[in-house]
C-alpha cells in the first residue's frame, strides 16, 4: 500500500512549476510556437538566484566600507606619541607664523619710511578660486591664524612692486631737486615737481617698477617727449625731455626695462632727464625712493621672480 507524503506532494509541485510551456509568437501574418523545456527553465531560475545573491553581497560590502567597522583601540604608547606630533607640529605652526608677523612689521617700516601706507598696497580685491567647505568647528585656530598672517605678508609684498625703487637713469649729474627752485627761463621761484639728471643724449632711461605705459607721447605743457608708467595702487612715475620713446601707450613693463634714450626735447636747457615719482596724482620726492634699502629691494626682487608684474590695468 504506498502512502501519500508532503514531501511528494512538493516534488509534484516542483515539476509543475517547470514543466515544458510551449511560448507563441505572432508577427500579424503567421504563428508561431516555441516549445521551453524544464531543463531552460532550470538554468535561467539558478543564473537568476545567483545574480540576486551576488548583488546582496555587493551592497552588503559597499555598506561596510561606507559606514566603516569600529576604529581599533591604540594602545597607551601611541597615544603618548601622537600626542608628542602634534604638540611639535603646533610649535612649529606659532614659529612659522610668528616669523611671518616679524617679516610683515619690518617690510611695513619700509614702506612707511617711504611716505606710503602698507594699506595701500596690499590688495584686498585680489581673491578666489574653487570652493571647499570646512566644518568650522573642527578647523584648527593655529592654522586659521597662520594662513591670515602669511595672507597679510603676502599681499604687502606683492604690493611693493608697484614701489619705484631704482634709478631711472645711470652715470649722470644731478642738477636740479625737487621743490621750490628759480625758474631756469623766468628767473623766479617756481616748483619743480621731480629732478634734472643730466647726460648725453641718447643716454638709456629705465623703468623704476613693473607697471602699464599710461602715455608714450610729446607734451606741450613743457615735458617735451614723455613717457608716464602706471604702477597700480595710486602709483606713477614720469619720464621727461627724452629723445625717444621705446614703448608705447598700452604696454607692460618690468622693473630696469629700457623704455626711452634721454634727450632735450620740450621745455628744456640741455640734455637731461626729469624725473618725477607721483602719489595718487600729486607730485613727491623721487629722492627717497631711489634710496631705498637693501632689504626693500630685495624682496622686491624675490617677488618679481615669481609675480606676472605690473597692474592688472592703468590706475
Amino acid at each position: 500500500m504506498l502512502t501519500k507524503t508532503n514531501n511528494a506532494g512538493w516534488g509534484n509541485k516542483f515539476r509543475k512549476l517547470f514543466r515544458s510551456r510551449d511560448i507563441f509568437f505572432h508577427d500579424g501574418a503567421t504563428l508561431r510556437r516555441v516549445r521551453v523545456g524544464a531543463g531552460v527553465q532550470l538554468s535561467a531560475a539558478f543564473a537568476a538566484t545567483l545574480t540576486l545573491s551576488w548583488s546582496a553581497f555587493a551592497a552588503a560590502q559597499l555598506a561596510s566600507a561606507e559606514f566603516g567597522a569600529a576604529e581599533p583601540v591604540r594602545s597607551s604608547a601611541e597615544i603618548v606619541r601622537m600626542e608628542r606630533e602634534v604638540r611639535a607640529m603646533q610649535a612649529d605652526v606659532a614659529a612659522i607664523k610668528e616669523a611671518a608677523q616679524k617679516r610683515f612689521q619690518i617690510t611695513a617700516h619700509e614702506v612707511r619710511s617711504l611716505g606710503l601706507d602698507p594699506a595701500r598696497l596690499q590688495d584686498q580685491n585680489g581673491v578666489g578660486g574653487p570652493y571647499e567647505a570646512i566644518d568650522g568647528n573642527r578647523a584648527d585656530p593655529n592654522f586659521k591664524a597662520l594662513f591670515m598672517s602669511w595672507k597679510q605678508l603676502d599681499s604687502l609684498e606683492q604690493g611693493m612692486i608697484a614701489i619705484p625703487s631704482l634709478e631711472p637713469v645711470k652715470g649722470t649729474r644731478f642738477t636740479s631737486g625737487y621743490g621750490v627752485r628759480s625758474d631756469p627761463f623766468k628767473g623766479r621761484a617756481a616748483m619743480h615737481a621731480g629732478i634734472d639728471l643730466a647726460g648725453p643724449i641718447g643716454t638709456p632711461i629705465y623703468a623704476t617698477a613693473d607697471g602699464i605705459v599710461g602715455r608714450a607721447e610729446y607734451h606741450n605743457g613743457g615735458y617735451g617727449n614723455l613717457v608716464e608708467i602706471d604702477h597700480g595702487r595710486g602709483i606713477q612715475t614720469r619720464y621727461g625731455h627724452l629723445s625717444k620713446s621705446m614703448v608705447a601707450a598700452g604696454q607692460r613693463v618690468k622693473r630696469g626695462d629700457l623704455i626711452a634714450l634721454m634727450g632735450s626735447t620740450g621745455r628744456s636747457t640741455g640734455s637731461h632727464l626729469h624725473y618725477e615719482v607721483r602719489i595718487d596724482g600729486k607730485a613727491v620726492n623721487p629722492i627717497p625712493f631711489m634710496q631705498s634699502s637693501d632689504y626693500l629691494q630685495s624682496v622686491q626682487r624675490r617677488v618679481s621672480n615669481v609675480a606676472i608684474g605690473g597692474p592688472a590695468k592703468a590706475e
